[in-house]
């Protein structure tokens, strides 16, 4: 009530001329003023500031989770490089122990290969070895036979057959060993 009256008191008093400033109305326009004031920041300012801090907060919590989401985008990239330089040399070293494998099974193929080739090689000459002898032996046979046979016609039968194969033989055996 004692603010009700001192506001009748500016007003009343805002109807008195004193030296040509109304007073009153000074002091009415003021006090209305600092209400407003008053009202504008209880119900404008305050929630208008509220929003403004919200929003501030919200941008900083913004830049926040973009400088975290780059620090992990980079992070990322610099795994993805170790990643991608550790798989590029797991890579290398297969490569090279393929490299190396297919070299070693290259030589054990030429090794193999040439082991048949020897052996092929000796059983062809021991094949031609046996094959000679057999010869050797068939042509003795044979040239015994003859010679028995030359021999008989020309002694007429003086000697057995038995004992012209025996000569004919040591003959052809002396004649093979000089």
């Amino acid at each position: 009530m004692k603010g009700a009256l001192i506001l009748n008191f500016f007003i009343l008093g805002a109807t008195e001329h004193a030296g040509g400033v109304e007073w009153g109305t000074v002091f009415a326009t003021l006090l209305t003023f600092i209400i407003l004031l008053a009202l504008l920041r209880k119900f404008a300012w305050g929630p208008l500031k509220n929003i403004m801090d919200e929003r501030q907060q919200a941008i900083n919590s913004d830049i926040d989770n973009a400088a975290a989401q780059n620090e992990e985008a980079r992070r990322y990239a610099e795994e993805n490089r170790a990643l991608l330089t550790r798989t590029q040399g797991e890579v290398q070293s297969i490569l090279e122990n393929a490299k190396v494998q297919a070299k070693r099974e290259h030589e054990e193929v030429l090794h193999t290969a040439n082991a048949r080739a020897n052996k092929l090689l000796e059983d062809a000459q021991a094949e031609i070895e046996n094959e000679k002898k057999r010869a050797i032996a068939d042509i003795n046979d044979r040239v015994a036979e003859l010679s028995v046979l030359i021999a008989s016609k020309v002694i007429n039968k003086e000697i057995n057959e038995q004992d012209q194969k025996q000569l004919v033989s040591q003959f052809i055996q002396e004649a093979g060993d000089k």
